[in-house]
């Protein structure tokens, strides 16, 4: 008995315009809802709430330079904080929590509110907004290390 070597042709697909487009996008995107869109800040809901329940919500936003509501719609995940806030959120988290490695938290506070010698006479709550948190941390360093104490 003799095998055919001959491939049998599938039957052809009748193509549909609902099926030749199904699985592809017209090419714009859908605007994101703001639950949906990815977090300007890491972690901000949580930085907001370390921050606030260490200085108070005004205070932060004081010490951010925001309207006093900011922090709590923020704590809410009602509102994200817009770049320059996010920006000084993250650099105080990070201050703030090499602060408290040397020192109680009012202690921590008086001393990014109060002139330092390290920074030339200026406040570190200053410097941080202005220049960022690299020479805050130098400033911290050098009290951990035993000098301007």
């Amino acid at each position: 008995m003799a095998h055919s070597t001959a491939k049998s042709s599938p039957a052809p697909v009748a193509v549909t315009k609902a099926s030749a487009t199904a699985g592809k996008t017209s090419g714009r995107r859908r605007a994101r809802t703001p639950a949906q869109r990815p977090s300007a800040t890491p972690l901000a809901k949580e930085r907001t709430e370390f921050l606030a329940g260490i200085v108070g919500g005004a205070e932060l936003a004081r010490m951010l330079g925001v309207s006093r509501s900011q922090p709590t719609r923020w704590r809410s995940g009602a509102e994200q904080p817009g770049p320059d806030a996010a920006r000084g959120l993250v650099d105080l988290d990070h201050v703030m929590t090499r602060a408290l490695m040397l020192w109680p938290a009012r202690v921590a506070t008086d001393w990014l509110t109060s002139a330092n010698a390290y920074l030339d006479g200026a406040r570190p709550l200053d410097v941080l907004k202005v220049r960022g948190s690299a020479e805050v941390i130098d400033a911290l360093d050098a009290v951990a290390a035993g000098a301007y104490a």
